[in-house]
């Protein structure tokens, strides 16, 4: 396979100029460079640095309902190593796919990016797409830049997000709540909003360890809450799958099953050497109704 060819990692921060906004006066940020050390500033003077990962946290403090908020480090850990593990790969390789359709060589957003897998596999398909990843978790978006992937990436909400109005051509969102006012607010006139949440199915070899009368999911029930939006199409994407040794733990750590299961449940998977589980995916491509 031919590697794709990239721009430099000292282009990453001012190929997105025109994409992000001070969360605090809400003006144009602009990169500012001063004894090597990256940083970006408004017109007011607010000033934001780039962590020597490579990303930016603006999240303000008004906007956390925790100290650290976003997912807990084993969670994050657990899934990046789960994911790293290709277990998914199929989900991922139907996300890239449909990306491209939408959105191709143009800007997309990752809200939720967590530790940056699924930008990871976009930018691995294209070295020209112009890829942002926001994440309210500041050790997710740490990871996200330790991959090196030139994407630009920063800690914030996806529902007070630091963009501009009509900067962005595609979001994507995978299993991670969204603000569909806020993400119709950031699309361009015609962009399109990609949602993958579980299947009916879903880890059905993993809940028969920890519920004996479970519900089997409901789909992903996106419709009523996307209001500024039209769903143009549903894609489902299926698998089986056989996991052993840590990865079954992994598995069970990423997901929120690892809170419903008891103490007994938990170390009953743990010592399992082998799971075979259905993966069960629903993506729903929604295009904006209208832009105010």
């Amino acid at each position: 396979q031919t590697p794709i060819e990239q721009p430099p990692a000292e282009e990453t921060v001012t190929m997105y100029d025109s994409a992000f906004k001070c969360p605090s006066c809400h003006n144009r940020l602009q990169t500012a460079t001063a004894e090597g050390a990256k940083s970006y500033r408004c017109s007011n003077n607010h000033n934001f640095d780039m962590a020597k990962e490579g990303y930016l946290n603006l999240l303000l403090a008004q906007h956390k309902r925790s100290r650290n908020p976003g997912d807990s480090d084993e969670m994050i850990r657990s899934r990046q190593r789960f994911l790293n593990g290709g277990h998914y790969q199929l989900l991922a390789d139907a996300i890239v796919k449909q990306v491209h359709l939408e959105a191709n060589d143009q800007r997309v957003l990752d809200m939720g990016c967590g530790e940056g897998y699924y930008i990871d596999q976009l930018r691995q398909a294209s070295g020209t797409m112009q890829l942002i990843g926001i994440d309210i978790s500041k050790t997710a978006v740490r990871l996200a830049a330790k991959r090196k992937i030139n994407a630009l990436l920063a800690v914030d909400s996806a529902f007070s997000m630091p963009l501009h109005s009509d900067s962005i051509d595609c979001a994507i969102s995978v299993f991670s709540p969204v603000s569909a006012k806020e993400t119709a607010r950031v699309l361009v006139p015609g962009g399109s909003l990609i949602m993958v949440g579980p299947g009916e199915e879903h880890l059905s070899g993993l809940t028969d360890h920890i519920y004996s009368n479970k519900v089997p999911h409901q789909g992903n029930n996106l419709d009523d809450n996307l209001g500024d939006f039209i769903l143009q199409e549903t894609l489902e994407v299926r698998d089986s799958i056989t996991i052993t040794g840590p990865d079954i733990l992994d598995l069970l750590k990423m997901t929120p099953y690892y809170w419903h299961a008891r103490a007994e449940q938990q170390e009953g998977i743990s010592k399992l050497q082998i799971l075979e589980t259905d993966i069960h995916f629903m993506i729903k491509i929604y295009k904006i109704k209208f832009k105010r």
